[in-house]
């Protein structure tokens, strides 16, 4: 199944839906004081997102494993992939943010990672 933009949401009974961000897939990973951002390719994004780096940092936990989406969003809070590599200088839009979708590790307690596959088969 493929998704399919609509104008606007809609609201129905026995109808849930989440909105799809146009970002990019992070994991964030904590250890004590030290923050890492990886992309789904293993791509190191720590130095590109300093303020979502502090913001892990500060979470009340010693150590854990977030997987979400970093997006940016335009005046009327619709995400803007385009705008995570530059943002053209006459828009408004928002920092960057870390919509956060899974807790991996909580509390730095290990969940095997041989079933969380990018590739959908796991």
């Amino acid at each position: 199944m493929h998704a399919t933009e609509l104008p606007k949401p809609f609201h129905g009974d026995g109808w849930v839906y989440e909105e799809k961000y146009d970002g990019g897939r992070m994991v964030a990973e904590k250890a004590g004081s030290r923050v890492m951002l990886t992309s789904r390719n293993g791509l190191d994004h720590t130095r590109r997102f300093p303020e979502l780096v502090k913001a892990v940092a500060e979470l009340d936990a010693s150590a854990c494993v977030l997987d979400g989406e970093v997006a940016t969003f335009d005046r009327q809070l619709i995400s803007r992939f385009e705008w995570l590599r530059k943002r053209p200088k006459q828009e408004i839009s928002t920092p960057p943010m870390f919509m956060v979708f899974d807790l991996l590790e909580p509390a730095g307690d290990d969940i095997p990672r041989d079933h969380l596959r990018s590739d959908g088969r796991g």
